[in-house]
């Protein structure tokens, strides 16, 4: 799993690269938890389950974007990005296979009302090509 999300986090970056704060590089793309430093907007991936299909493991991606402006445009420019660029998108190499189909997108209301949320829901088809 260490090379599947190695790959997304490098698919996400190319669509959100880091930021540069104060003269250091800042990445906007985690898995599961943000640091206290991550700069918005930053988004946050997980794979929350997976079930089997013979050799092919499904996983539920959940890409979630966050942001603190009052003007939703950029947060709804990056998840309009994500949407288009991971649709269909497939990856093989040596080690693995996948391919992700998109699901649903949510806006989601955050305790704190300065927070602007947008959850991006895919499936994730994937094969692991190292054991077999």
């Amino acid at each position: 799993m260490n090379k599947l999300r190695t790959q997304l986090n490098k698919i996400l970056k190319s669509i959100h690269p880091n930021a540069i704060v104060q003269g250091k590089s800042k990445s906007r793309v985690h898995f599961q938890f943000p640091t206290d430093e991550t700069p918005f907007p930053y988004i946050v991936y997980d794979l929350p389950q997976s079930y089997f299909e013979d050799d092919l493991e499904v996983f539920n991606l959940d890409v979630d974007i966050w942001d603190n402006k009052t003007d939703t445009t950029e947060i709804e420019t990056l998840s309009q990005a994500i949407w288009n660029e991971l649709n269909r998108y497939h990856f093989i190499n040596n080690d693995m296979q996948f391919t992700i189909y998109r699901q649903s997108r949510l806006t989601i209301e955050d305790d704190d009302p300065r927070i602007r949320r947008r959850t991006l829901i895919f499936q994730l088809r994937y094969y692991d090509r190292s054991v077999n």
